[in-house]
């Protein structure tokens, strides 16, 4: 994650445009840990980026701790009384006491990390019984629009547009985490929404999807959103591999603006037209050993 902890990073249009999780999302958490540890005192948000997470779990916990490892997102962190946060890597989570957190989430940033470090460090910090919740999320589908996401996924993956040009780790996220084992209990993995997703694989065709038995249940989606044209087009701004396109090729004309015009001449928008977007997404859920 290199590119999100330059200095240069533009951490206040990360916080500006960055999608959210809808409730959906923190009702399968905080449901899920009712069934184990039960208790909503402490929790940890690692990889908390501007704290999008964190003030949500705000609500739910009497602290909460938000761990970047960049101290540039973390100055356009949204601030609350009960939430603290700390500049410190995913796997190096020394801030946080052994056995003191009820649940820890990771949100779009699990890929980042070196898993059997990572995941050593969340089995330290949790409580017995403790949960975990992480979600992660694919390139942005139009419900609407299969040409535009067509276009949306040849500029993310294509090697003669930004295809080459993601920090490590990228690859990983695309299969939705399928890859990475999760060394903890009564582990669940949701994958959503199904209609969506299989959209995603027919405007994306050498996407690498297996559908899992649960892609066919009728899940309610956890990233959706109704945004203007123009919202969308600062929000692709926020990927990394724009920053480091933008850094290798200067003189280069705008490779996201030439995207989003060709999009609003093909589908005939105007930059103030409202679409509705939805992010093929994975949330992983597991329980700390007792």
């Amino acid at each position: 994650m290199a590119t999100f902890s330059s200095k240069s990073f533009n951490s206040a249009l990360y916080q500006s445009f960055r999608p959210g999780y809808n409730n959906n999302f923190f009702k399968m958490v905080y449901n899920y840990h009712a069934k184990h540890n039960g208790h909503f005192d402490t929790a940890v948000d690692v990889g908390t980026g501007t704290g999008q997470v964190a003030v949500v779990l705000a609500e739910k916990f009497k602290q909460v701790h938000g761990v970047d490892a960049s101290a540039t997102m973390l100055s356009n962190a949204i601030k609350k009384s009960n939430v603290a946060y700390h500049v410190a890597k995913g796997e190096d989570l020394g801030v946080i006491a052994s056995s003191s957190v009820d649940v820890l989430t990771v949100a779009q940033a699990m890929h980042w990390f070196h898993q059997p470090t990572f995941f050593s460090e969340v089995k330290r910090i949790l409580k017995p019984r403790g949960t975990f919740a992480a979600v992660g999320y694919s390139f942005v589908v139009f419900e609407d629009h299969p040409r535009a996401t067509r276009r949306i996924y040849e500029l993310g993956d294509q090697p003669d547009q930004l295809g080459t040009l993601w920090d490590n780790g990228r690859l990983i996220l695309d299969n939705l985490y399928k890859s990475i084992d999760v060394p903890l209990q009564n582990v669940e993995r949701h994958y959503f929404p199904s209609s969506i997703k299989s959209q995603f694989r027919n405007a994306a065709a050498s996407a690498d999807y297996a559908p899992d038995a649960e892609d066919e249940a009728s899940l309610p989606p956890v990233m959706t959103g109704r945004v203007t044209m123009k919202h969308f087009r600062n929000y692709i701004k926020t990927w990394s591999s724009y920053k480091n396109y933008c850094e290798k090729y200067p003189s280069r004309p705008d490779i996201v603006d030439l995207t989003i015009d060709a999009i609003l001449k093909e589908e005939n928008l105007k930059e103030e037209d409202e679409i509705n977007i939805t992010w093929p997404t994975v949330v992983i859920l597991g329980e700390n050993d007792a």
